[in-house]
Parts: C-alpha cells; structure tokens; sequence
C-alpha cells in the first residue's frame, strides 16, 4: 500500500518539470511545440469508436440517508449528561488532586478548573482512565496510579500516586431532529421528502459525473495501452527524473532525514527506486506524446485564456497566490499549464467518439460534448488540487 502511494507521488501529475524544448516557440505555442516534438514518435492506437460498457454506480437508500446525517452532524451540540454510567471511549469532565504520600505535587491538580478527556485515549499515566470507567457524574473517588520510571520528573519517576477524583458529567452529542420545520428552517426546502429528493438527485448526478470520468480515464488509457512509442526524449526523461529527485529530497530534508531514510519508509531500496522512477517517468511522458499526437490529428487547440484559467485554479487549490511562487514549488514551466488543458480536451474527445454498448445496443458516447472548446473535466480539476497538495 505504501509502495502503491509512493508511486502515485513519484508519477505526480501536475508537477511536470517538462524543461526540455521550452525554447521561443515553446514559450509562444507550447501545444504546437508538443505535437512537434512527439508526433513523429508515436505509432497510435485506435481511439475512435472505442466501444465500452459504461460506468454505472448505483446510489442506494443507504448513501442517500448516509448524506443526509452527516449534513445533521453539522447541526449538533455537545451536552453535559449528570446521569448514567461512564464506560470505555466517553468524553467526561473530571477534577482532580494528586498526593504522593500524602503531599500534592506540583501539575497534579486542576486547581477546580475542571478537565475533558477521553476514556481510553487521555494519554494519562498508567491505568488512569480505567479507573473511572463505571463511576457516574458526582461521584468522588481515588484513583491510584504508578509512574513510569522513566517519566522524566524526577520528583514522580517511578512513584505511586493516588488522585482525588470528581467525576463532573459525561459528555453526549446531541443531533438535530429531522423534521419539516428543521428542513425548511434550514434548507430551501418545506419538507423532509422534498429535501431526501434533492440530496439523492444531487448525488445520482455528480455519481453519474464521477463514472464517466472513470469511463474516459479507461479509454485513454487504452489508447496508451495500443499506442507504440519510437523513441522517448531522453533529455526530457532525464530532466523529469532530475527534478522528481530533488523534490523527494526537499520533502525528505524537511523531516530532518535523508532522502534513502525517506524511500526506506516507502519500502525502497536505492536501486528500486531509481527503477520504480524511470518506469513512472516513462509512463507519464509516454501518455504525454499520445495525447500530444492525437491532438495533431485532430487539430485540438488550448489557447492563452485556457492555461490562465487553469493557472487560477490550481493557485486557488494550492493555496498560492502567485505563478512564480507555484512553478518554484512544483517544478511547473509553461508548457504544464497547456498540457492539463489539452490532456482534458483529447480525453473528451475519445469519449464523444466512443461507443457505449448496453446488452445489444450500442449508441454514441457524449454527443452533447464539444470537445474540441470545452473547458477541464472534473477529474482533472480534483486531481489537481490533490497533487498541489504534495
């Protein structure tokens, strides 16, 4: 598993570093200067007419309700319950005073200031939290603990000790009710069966969106799969494995840790990761002279006013505020902007061109899509944000 995040981190989709031909006419038209620079290398696959079954992922009662009470959650309140018994993972308000031998020491009181913690997780010495399992609210009793030898106070290392303890309340969530007065008080909605629709409509819709990004992600990559690359830009390839290096290795220093420590945690060796690089390098820039070459044949276009919009997205899911700021983080050049715009333009395009099979029938996939002007798909924006993140 970790190898599997590693490799997704090492391929990093929007941190591209292509430095090779970024030269004035790169800089002036990088598509142009992408399909030149690959079409001659690429004997494609098909990627018309590519037939498939599509992607249908139900949305059941169950996700419906599921979304539902998550949105309550957001309606709730923590309450202090007096009565009941305390067990194992309840949030409760204690007090305390703590003797050793009979004197208190110093940090071992709440001073009738009151704490929160969590039965079984507090972080408190020894069997702290176990003791007050089965008292209720109001109670008073002692609980007896050993410190650790080694606890790092020498006036408590290795000393037993016994807490005074008050159990004040034990903490309860309490949720929103679900009626139609709730509803219309807090929606657009007068009713709950009106809002149960409108949650189930939404989610069947962005479902439906999520499932034919999985569709055209399966056909590119069959294309890819089909296609055969002549000859990889080798300074290209080297350039990407230089700067995918010494970003694992910034990563890396800002633990305090040297980049072969940091593979190891990945479960690499030095070997396997150069391996497990080149071949991640490989497959990104291979998909990169398909999508390239398939937008030589069919004339698919990115103009300025795209890669500036998809430049402003990618700075508001990063959180940066500027181009210079973003490209010295991530390796990006020029060139990257154009290619998320065109990758997305070529990925609609094979999907307005497939085929949809259900049973017998087959009918044309994404008629309504104009592939060739349309903006960035969903897919491309979420996946994106996710690696601005890295």
């Amino acid at each position: 598993m970790k190898k599997k995040m590693f490799g997704a981190f090492l391929t990093g989709t929007l941190c591209l570093s292509m430095l090779a031909g970024c030269g004035s006419k790169a800089d002036e038209n990088p598509v142009e200067a992408m399909k030149e620079r690959f079409s001659l290398y690429v004997d494609l696959g098909d990627y018309k007419g590519i037939q498939y079954t599509p992607t249908e992922t139900p949305v059941t009662e169950s996700d419906v309700e599921s979304q539902i009470s998550s949105w309550l959650m957001n309606y709730s309140e923590e309450i202090h319950e007096t009565t009941g018994m305390a067990v194992a993972g309840d949030k409760v308000g204690i007090d305390y005073v703590g003797t050793i031998d009979g004197v208190a020491f110093d940090g071992g009181d709440t001073k009738g200031a009151g704490t929160e913690i969590t039965l079984g997780s507090s972080g408190y010495v020894d069997n702290f939290d176990d003791q007050i399992v089965g008292h209720t609210p109001g109670e008073t009793f002692d609980v007896k603990v050993t410190f650790p030898e080694d606890y790092g106070k020498e006036e408590l290392n290795g000393k037993a000790a016994v807490f005074k303890t008050t159990l004040n309340y034990i903490v309860k969530t309490k949720y929103a009710e679900l009626t139609d007065e709730f509803v219309a008080e807090k929606t657009d909605y007068d009713t709950v069966e009106a809002y149960r629709q409108h949650i189930e409509a939404d989610m069947v819709k962005k479902q439906a969106e999520e499932d034919m990004e999985t569709d055209k992600e399966a056909m590119i990559q069959q294309v890819i799969d089909t296609s055969a690359v002549k000859q990889y830009p080798e300074k290209e390839m080297k350039d990407r494995i230089a700067n995918r290096t010494k970003q694992l290795e910034a990563t890396a220093n800002s633990y305090n840790i040297p980049l072969e420590q940091y593979i190891m945690i990945y479960g690499y060796t030095a070997e396997s990761f150069q391996e497990e690089i080149k071949t991640s390098t490989e497959s990104y820039i291979k998909r990169k002279m398909v999508v390239a070459s398939i937008a030589a044949k069919e004339g698919i276009e990115v103009s300025k006013a795209e890669a500036d919009a998809k430049i402003q997205e990618i700075l508001k899911a990063s959180g940066i505020t500027d181009v210079n700021t973003l490209n010295s983080a991530y390796g990006y050049t020029n060139e990257d902007y154009y290619y998320i715009v065109l990758e997305t333009k070529v990925m609609d395009f094979i999907y307005s061109n497939a085929v949809a099979k259900s049973g017998s029938d087959t009918t044309e996939a994404g008629s309504a899509e104009d592939t060739t002007t349309e903006g960035t798909s969903g897919e491309a924006a979420s996946t994106e944000a996710s690696s601005a993140e890295e």
